[in-house]
């Protein structure tokens, strides 16, 4: 009689049936239904691995990355590799939508090569030494001081993550003094396990060190580089595994996030997408794989149904944070990309509330309303100035379309003006409050300068179909000269469907541009020794924004292109004044000065050359801080170009 104990090792037959198995060759299961009796090991059991154990096995994982990104690198007549998802060898995470391939913001000309692996005679060279002054990057110790960056860095400008669980405490990082070109994760003292820590990481490597006198360096960002996109490709390896664990389960009763309690770890794999895809457009520079991870975090947040919210929704402020940032990247990728969101602010099936701070609802409504207004504004612009066969006329309704949006953000900015988010408490959340208020203004004012800007300056080429892309005196070195000057009789469309003059739309363009260097002149930096504890004062942040070669951002640039519009056309105003008033017409400008008269005119001209000077300058700045991010190198460089050849006497 056989035996009724179960067996150590039971076929695969049996145990795909979960029937009780004799553990003979060929059970009596099989023999009996002619099956196939085959026995190989179960992977399950084991031993439980501790936090140590992980990060151990995370660590292993990173450098076989790295080894494969080496072996990248010493391809002959190849330069530095970019991380691609859809390159061979990388499965790419599959985007809900096609998009095109389009060219990088900063293009290549940042891109400092590493040394090859290998000489050219196939011999192993020498480790490369480096002096006392080797390139630092900045590294964290554990999870607690990675999450407390995030809340210095990326929090007061992208409120992804709900408020800090502890108090906040100085940034403490370690600045580690690399003497390898390649990166290796066995030099650093902690790897984080999760895929949100290592995008959250590959976020925070590019930013150098407080105390790095080499932060603005070729070698020490080339440093910086390696180890973010090792960063990064660590975190799109392990979202491979995260994603498909993912399921519609009750997020009550999911467990919580090793990094903050107040996260379910299910939610973790779409908040590691939204960092993923900030850090294409912030470091790479790259609006088409932006909105690819954009979009597969909206798609994956839906697959949790996160834009769904009932009386039993747990981790409730996670749930709305994790849902509404991620469509705010979506509508921010699909607007610098040119195309419409896959879905909008609007759709029926979302019923998830807006994130609160302190029990104050009102910046998310307004940046959603700002976000649609500057869509619609794209579109009616990219209508104007696009010339085709089949559409070579404008539509009837154009007219009543400008009229439309003209009523929409007037209202708008009547309404961000009275909210003016006043707020007396400190710390990440008061700053993303105020923050995200003058975001808003920024995108409302950004959308009624791009909806004008074609009737303003219509001599100006357009050197890329989008009209987004900022008012260049001459091309971007990321895309080749085109001039798409419109005709003839487009311009007169255009300057019959629109109900103001041309001079009255300088006037709208300048008064826009002029805001949108206001809020970029006051938004504070983030601050690396605010704590909870003790108070640094509200002054400190402004007095880091000035202290030069310090190497930190002023915020997350993910509007670097709309303070570059606002540059170009507060430049090209600065260029004919200051030209009229050399040549004695300053006549043809009157009415860019209010209320002036003939013993005034010449102290008027003055003072508006030094307002426009002044915008410049705030965005410049603002702009050259950011370029700690790769992503933003070429714009920086643009603007010292044009600063410094309109130096004013």
């Amino acid at each position: 009689m056989p035996s009724s104990r179960p067996v150590k090792l039971a076929c695969l037959v049996c145990r795909a049936s979960k029937i009780r198995c004799d553990g003979r060759n060929p059970c009596s299961n099989c023999f009996t239904h002619n099956e196939q009796c085959r026995y190989e090991p179960s992977r399950r059991g084991g031993a439980r691995r501790g936090p140590l154990a992980a990060q151990e096995l995370a660590r292993k994982r990173a450098q076989r990355v790295s080894r494969h990104s080496s072996a990248a690198e010493s391809r002959p007549n190849q330069g530095h590799h970019y991380w691609n998802p859809s390159d061979p060898g990388h499965p790419a995470l599959l985007s809900p939508s096609p998009i095109e391939s389009g060219p990088h913001l900063a293009g290549n000309s940042l891109d400092i090569s590493l040394p090859a692996l290998f000489s050219a005679d196939g011999q192993e060279p020498p480790e490369p030494t480096l002096d006392a002054l080797s390139p630092s990057i900045r590294a964290y110790s554990c999870d607690k001081d990675l999450l407390n960056a995030y809340y210095i860095f990326i929090h007061p400008y992208f409120p992804l993550l709900p408020p800090p669980s502890s108090s906040q405490y100085e940034d403490k990082y370690m600045a580690l003094n690399i003497r390898s070109p390649y990166p290796d994760a066995s030099s650093l003292p902690y790897w984080p396990t999760s895929p949100l820590g290592l995008a959250l990481a590959a976020m925070l490597a590019p930013i150098p060190p407080q105390s790095s006198a080499q932060s603005t360096d070729d070698a020490a960002a080339a440093i910086r580089r390696a180890y973010s996109d090792l960063y990064a490709r660590s975190a799109w390896e392990s979202l491979q595994s995260a994603l498909d664990t993912c399921s519609t389960d009750d997020l009550a009763d999911c467990l919580p996030s090793t990094l903050h309690p107040e996260i379910p770890k299910k939610i973790e794999p779409v908040l590691a997408l939204a960092l993923l895809s900030l850090y294409e457009y912030c470091q790479r520079g790259s609006v088409p794989r932006m909105r690819t991870w954009a979009n597969q975090a909206l798609t994956s947040a839906m697959d949790l149904s996160l834009h769904l919210e009932s009386s039993d929704t747990g981790f409730l402020d996670a749930h709305r944070r994790c849902w509404w940032s991620t469509l705010f990247l979506v509508y921010q990728s699909s607007i610098l990309n040119g195309s419409d969101p896959i879905v909008t602010f609007d759709d029926h099936r979302i019923t998830t509330m807006f994130p609160e701070f302190r029990g104050c609802r009102e910046p998310w409504p307004l940046v959603v309303n700002a976000q649609v207004a500057l869509l619609r504004s794209c579109s009616i612009t990219r209508a104007l100035i696009r010339e085709t066969n089949t559409s070579p006329t404008l539509a009837r309704s154009t007219t009543q379309d400008i009229h439309d949006l003209e009523v929409y953000i007037l209202n708008l900015a009547s309404e961000v003006d009275r909210f003016r988010c006043v707020t007396h408490y400190q710390g990440a959340e008061a700053d993303a409050s105020r923050n995200l208020w003058a975001i808003c203004n920024a995108l409302i004012h950004t959308s009624r300068l791009t909806l004008y800007r074609v009737r303003a300056f219509p001599e100006r080429p357009l050197f890329h179909d989008n009209p987004c892309d900022f008012l260049a005196p001459h091309a971007s070195s990321s895309h080749p000269a085109r001039d798409l000057r419109l005709s003839t009789t487009r311009l007169g469309e255009i300057n019959s469907v629109f109900p103001c003059t041309e001079q009255d739309a300088v006037q709208i363009c300048l008064q826009s541009a002029l805001v949108v260097s206001r809020v970029f002149r006051r938004l504070p930096p983030p601050n690396p020794l605010y704590s909870d504890d003790v108070d640094v004062g509200i002054t400190s942040p402004r007095t880091l924004s000035r202290s030069k070669g310090l190497g930190s951002p002023r915020s997350v640039p993910y509007m670097v292109v709309f303070q570059m519009q606002s540059f170009y056309v507060l430049a090209t105003l600065l260029s004919r004044v200051h030209a009229a008033m050399c040549s004695g017409t300053m006549g043809s400008y009157a009415y860019l000065l209010s209320r002036t008269s003939v013993v005034s005119a010449v102290q008027d001209a003055e003072r508006l050359v030094e307002e426009l000077h002044g915008g410049m300058e705030a965005l410049g700045a603002s702009v050259r801080a950011d370029a700690v991010f790769e992503g933003v190198g070429s714009m920086a460089r643009e603007v010292e170009t044009v600063l410094d050849s309109m130096v004013m006497d």
